[in-house]
């Protein structure tokens, strides 16, 4: 049966976890804005073991998952944070996009599993973020690795892909199947790899996936204009952007 899943437009899940405030009690966090430095952000968050069942409408809010974690951010003057999704029926590779697929299609296998953590992988992260981030204080320990990248509320519905090529690990992605759609958690890789676009060919390939399992979104995480490490979502077109405190996904234009 390959009828595209259909869901109705969620009524507003925010009203319905405060009007559930008692089986989902939720909190709110200040630190340093991670895309802003200078700014304070403020993080809504709950308990994902008490809101697994609703995540999918959540994602729709502006929630994200972060191990056992719901949250979204809710900042005073801020509103950075875009919902960003691509339909993807309607998905078409641009020319660059191609010419990445294209350069590992047929070289890379990947071998999708629950999550699993090994030396070689937290190593390849401590080096990803070094090189991608410049994070040189040796912060990622095996017990953040777990937390972020192996702990799920939504058990076997977070799935693990390693990508191989040639037979060597060279990246790995982290994603979270749910009725209709696939969100993508996390990608990391290999620095010695960077030269093929790896994070492009990740998000090409769970595309990829999304439309084999016959889904109807893939959704990116939060758009940031400003930020050049989360406005490069917005290539994978066409797609679909949402303020959290709005109910209507628009067209993204630009």
């Amino acid at each position: 049966m390959n009828d595209k899943p259909t869901r109705q437009p969620s009524p507003g899940m925010s009203t319905l976890l405060d009007r559930f405030s008692f089986l989902v009690p939720q909190v709110e966090i200040k630190e340093t804005c991670p895309y802003f430095k200078d700014r304070e952000a403020t993080f809504r968050c709950c308990d994902g073991m008490l809101a697994a069942p609703m995540y999918r409408d959540l994602l729709d809010d502006g929630y994200r998952r972060n191990g056992f974690i719901l949250y979204r951010p809710e900042c005073q003057g801020c509103s950075e944070c875009k919902i960003l999704r691509v339909p993807v029926a309607d998905f078409k590779k641009s020319k660059e996009q191609r010419r990445i697929w294209n350069r590992l299609d047929g070289r890379m296998e990947v071998r999708l599993q629950r999550p699993r953590a090994s030396r070689e992988k937290l190593k390849m992260y401590r080096d990803y973020l070094i090189y991608q981030h410049g994070d040189s204080d040796g912060a990622a320990t095996p017990f953040s690795y777990k937390a972020f990248l192996m702990d799920s509320c939504l058990g076997g519905d977070t799935l693990e892909g390693e990508y191989f090529l040639d037979d060597e690990l060279v990246g790995v992605g982290i994603l979270d199947r749910l009725e209709d759609a696939i969100s993508s958690v996390y990608f990391y890789f290999h620095p010695d790899y960077a030269q093929y676009r790896l994070g492009t060919w990740s998000i090409l390939y769970e595309i990829e996936l999304a439309r084999r399992w016959n889904c109807a979104y893939y959704y990116l995480g939060y758009y940031i204009a400003d930020c050049g490490a989360m406005n490069y979502k917005a290539r994978f077109k066409p797609c679909e952007i949402k303020d959290p405190q709005s109910d209507a996904w628009e067209q993204f234009s630009r």
